[in-house]
């Protein structure tokens, strides 16, 4: 301290060197972080630019003409599986409207006899047809189209009733492009979302819901059979299912019914039984409880798509793209 006052003028001179020192200092030490972080951003995008242009799908014209190649061989196997489901999917031959009513009418009273005593039906049963047990089609395309659409319902019917379905509670479908066409046709409505279904659709939905009462077994059975081209020919697709049981709250006790213990007639006259080496087992022991629970059925309600594939998709993908 006795030097610093004795050297005044020196000594402000030195604090000042020293602060100046450690102000370069942080600047320097600064400077060089920031120069690290650049040079490390700079290398690695030196080192992504290099991998991009070292990659398989670098933008090359060797690489353009691979990828369309790649794509042509796609392109034709999509249109070959688009074969593939229209030679696999059940052909509809042409009928007209007064033949399309009689076989609507025919298959009716046939699934009304194979259910009869086996699965029951709505009164007013008719494939989701009603409207043409006393109307006509509109046209020989809409009677064609709905042919097609009345053989798969049968098919359905007879999986339900073939699966052990104890009855039908509920059966609808949903309307076909020419349906609405007509439809929107009679009403004046002009609107587009009424039209039959552009051509560049490959393939139509058509949406079923159907309400059935019916076991488990059956049930497990009737879902694994759908999928089953045997068992299914149609192209279908299960979009819902919901399982509730028969009933939602336990019997009542009056409901239950135990059996009645035998009983023994006094004036039988017993009879001993002869003297013999057998061994027999004894009697069954009388049953005296019985199960409450487990027995009910359950309300299965299915939402299901028939799905049909169009001309259009044998050639979906005709034309493959050429651009980059």
């Amino acid at each position: 301290m006795d030097w610093i006052r004795e050297n005044k003028p020196l000594a402000a001179i030195l604090g000042v060197i020293v602060v100046g020192s450690l102000a370069l200092g942080y600047l320097l030490f600064d400077a060089w972080s920031v120069y690290s972080e650049t040079k490390d951003g700079y290398l690695g995008l030196g080192n992504q630019v290099a991998g991009l242009k070292g990659a398989p799908l670098a933008p090359t014209e060797e690489n353009l003409k691979k990828k369309q190649a790649v794509v042509a061989e796609y392109a034709g196997l999509v249109n070959t599986l688009g074969k593939t489901v229209l030679i696999l999917q059940p052909k509809v031959e042409p009928i007209n409207d007064i033949e399309f009513q009689d076989k609507l009418k025919a298959k009716i009273s046939d699934i009304r006899k194979a259910a009869q005593s086996k699965m029951q039906l709505p009164a007013d049963f008719a494939f989701g047809f009603d409207d043409y047990t006393h109307t006509l089609p509109k046209s020989a395309a809409a009677a064609t189209e709905l042919s097609g659409y009345l053989d798969a319902m049968d098919k359905l019917m007879k999986l339900f009733l073939d699966s052990g379905a104890k009855s039908v509670d509920l059966l609808e479908r949903s309307k076909l492009p020419v349906e609405a066409a007509a439809t929107a046709a009679t009403q004046g409505n002009n609107n587009a979302g009424m039209q039959a279904q552009a051509s560049g659709n490959i393939l139509e939905k058509r949406q079923i819901s159907v309400v059935l009462t019916l076991d488990q077994g059956p049930l497990q059975l009737l879902i694994s059979r759908l999928t089953n081209p045997t068992d299914m020919p149609y192209f279908t697709s299960l979009r819902m299912l919901r399982i509730e049981n028969q009933r939602q709250d336990g019997p009542l006790r009056s409901e239950v019914q135990l059996p009645t213990p035998p009983t023994e007639d006094p004036n039988a006259v017993k009879t001993e039984e002869a003297a013999t080496d057998e061994i027999k087992p004894p009697a069954p022991a009388f049953v005296d409880a019985i199960p409450v629970f487990g027995n009910e059925l359950l309300k299965v309600r299915l939402e299901i798509d028939l799905v049909k594939f169009l001309d259009a998709a044998a050639g979906v993908t005709a034309q493959a793209p050429t651009g980059r």
